[in-house]
């Protein structure tokens, strides 16, 4: 890559807000386990804070190594275990130099 290229790479990737999906690894079924997964892709700069939540308080959760696409945008995958059931709501908040607050996507059962 000629300098002049690279550079406007470099400026065109240097914010780029995340897109966020929550969905489940099997459809749900109220009290049997599955597991909960929020994917985070397409953001730049690579530092950011994900947390899957359970009515708004933070679930242990394990984390993908950090991973970059052809674009040199970055993906993440958050993910645990969790039992559904019809009372508790379940969410992703994402924490990114883009963004102007955290990001909150509540998971859709139903999709």
């Amino acid at each position: 890559i000629e300098p002049a290229t690279s550079w406007f790479l470099v400026g065109f990737i240097n914010h780029c807000p995340p897109k966020v999906q929550v969905y489940s690894r099997h459809p749900a079924e109220n009290g049997k386990p599955n597991y909960l997964n929020c994917y985070v892709s397409g953001f730049h700069p690579p530092q950011i804070e994900i947390d899957l939540l359970k009515n708004g308080e933070k679930m242990n959760a394990e984390q993908s190594d950090l991973s970059f696409s052809k674009d040199w945008s970055f993906y993440l995958l958050v993910h645990t275990e969790f039992t559904p059931n019809a009372v508790d709501q379940y969410s992703c908040r994402v924490k990114h130099v883009t963004l102007d607050k955290p990001k909150i996507v509540k998971w859709d059962r139903d999709h």
